[in-house]
């Protein structure tokens, strides 16, 4: 089900060791509506992922502010359902196949009587959009195991993102430590799946 996320006077100021209080994120106000591509820019230290975590529920400090999904109250029991979080970390077993990956995420939020095949093509579409279809498989590899690319796997970070059947997607910083041209085709693959499958996808871009 397509979701917009509404958010109101979102703040946050954090404690000092030594006493005092710092500004981290001043009251801000948006609306994004479902099938958009939104990425926040800015240098280190401007607040970026701070409101990340605030809109994707994973802030667990105090902070000021609301946030509405559909125009009604984010409930925090049914947002972890429709929403999937992707950090700079991509941790996955080694042995592990890039297409099996996928299949995971996708089996552990499968909707109720859908079908093998459609679950199939839902897949082969994600390979498609990240450019993966060419190592679907191919081992992810690790120290001991030869595998992908670093570009390739965090692109097989974002798509199990995708792969989970959520509604709004957010990504931290997706494209640091890549190349530019991996960090391009990062970027197409988030807008694509955005319009294909009507996801609201929210990222965080480091600009130096």
């Amino acid at each position: 089900q397509p979701a917009s996320l509404t958010f109101k006077d979102l703040s946050f100021t954090a404690s000092l060791p030594k006493g005092g209080k710092q500004t981290i994120l001043e009251p801000c106000s948006g609306h994004l509506e479902a099938g958009q591509l939104v990425a926040i820019m800015g240098p280190s230290g401007c607040g970026k992922t701070t409101l990340l975590d605030m809109l994707a529920m994973k802030k667990t400090a105090k902070y000021s502010g609301e946030v509405f999904v559909n125009g009604r109250p984010r409930d925090s029991r049914l947002f972890p359902r429709i929403a999937a979080y992707v950090s700079q970390e991509d941790e996955m077993p080694a042995h592990w196949k890039v297409r099996e990956a996928l299949e995971f995420d996708a089996a552990l939020k499968q909707q109720p009587g859908e079908s093998r095949k459609a679950t199939v093509d839902f897949i082969d579409n994600l390979l498609d959009s990240f450019g993966l279809t060419g190592v679907a498989n191919t081992y992810i590899g690790g120290a001991s195991v030869r595998g992908i690319s670093g570009g390739q796997r965090r692109r097989v970070t974002l798509a199990r993102g995708v792969a989970a059947h959520a509604s709004l997607l957010f990504c931290d910083e997706p494209t640091s430590g890549l190349a530019a041209t991996d960090a391009e085709i990062c970027v197409k693959g988030l807008r694509d799946i955005a319009k294909r499958l009507n996801v609201l996808v929210f990222v965080v871009i480091h600009q130096p």
